[in-house]
């Protein structure tokens, strides 16, 4: 089963993340929806709709968000990021994501 990821598809530094996955991605491990479809609406639950994380959302049942997101799909990547995979574990790191997301309108410019 695929695993899906869900994107904020108004911002540049998040299109670019989603390339930069889909390049890395050779056995097809993920499918990608932006928050604002249909899938996330009938997925997600309302709060993760807002567009300031990218979710992923594992097997149908795990939700990853923030930083715990980036790091996990690293870890599914099976590539040279794997050895980042750990950091989903890592408390606090959603700060610096948020910090990030807060910017990402102006930074993907």
């Amino acid at each position: 089963m695929k695993h899906l990821i869900f994107f904020d598809s108004g911002c540049k530094l998040c299109q670019n993340a989603i390339r930069n996955i889909q390049d890395r991605d050779k056995k097809q491990l993920f499918t990608f929806f932006p928050l604002n479809s249909e899938k996330a609406k009938q997925l997600l639950p309302k709060k993760l709709l807002k567009g300031d994380t990218l979710v992923l959302l594992e097997d149908q049942d795990k939700v990853w968000t923030y930083s715990k997101a980036i790091f996990r799909i690293l870890k599914l990547l099976n590539g040279k990021g794997k050895s980042l995979g750990w950091l989903c574990y890592v408390p606090g790191l959603n700060l610096f994501y948020r910090l990030i997301a807060y910017n990402r309108h102006w930074i993907g410019k």
